[in-house]
């Protein structure tokens, strides 16, 4: 498949390989004027200003803005008009629900509390006591000369092992991930 002589990209290595210049310089421009501009995304040329310190930074601009909605406006005036409704009917509603509750239902909510708080504060102290048991358990073998013994004995091999581990492996480290042939 040949190139076709329309191509700017032809012409131009046409005439070069020719040696025709006027007609090369030609056909390179119109190959440059084809290709498109780019152009850096936007707010690029205020970014670098602002890192170099020429300019002060700009306040984004205002987005959705809530007070400009009617809705939220026509509800900010229709609050006091409510609040001024609710004056006549108000006080009658809070001594029917006072009238509710009385000082001995205060009483009786209070000692209900502190029956609670207490038994939820005992199954804290059984298992606490569980706890204890167990610790005391794993401790009284530890409290004797040859369990003390066993116990510093595996501690000193975990400690040798991991010497071992650890000098194995930074010895086989290396920067290169494939040996070299």
């Amino acid at each position: 498949m040949r190139p076709s002589h329309h191509d700017p990209l032809s012409r131009w290595l046409d005439a070069e390989r020719d040696g025709r210049t006027e007609d090369a310089e030609a056909a390179l421009l119109e190959l440059f004027a084809a290709v498109p501009r780019l152009a850096p995304p936007a707010g690029f040329a205020n970014r670098v200003l602002l890192r170099a310190g020429l300019a002060a930074p700009v306040a984004p601009a205002p987005g959705w803005n809530l007070f400009a909605s009617r809705w939220v406006r026509a509800l900010l005036v229709l609050c006091p008009l409510a609040i001024g409704v609710s004056m006549f009917w108000l006080p009658q509603l809070l001594q029917v629900l006072g009238g509710l509750w009385g000082l001995g239902d205060l009483v009786q909510i209070g000692t209900d509390l502190v029956v609670e708080g207490a038994r939820w504060l005992g199954s804290l102290l059984g298992f606490w006591e569980l706890f204890l048991t167990i610790a005391r358990a794993l401790a009284t073998p530890l409290a004797t000369t040859p369990g003390l013994g066993v116990v510093v004995v595996c501690l000193l091999v975990s400690l040798v092992a991991f010497r071992f581990l650890r000098d194995l492996i930074t010895r086989d480290r290396s920067w290169t991930h494939v040996e070299s042939i």
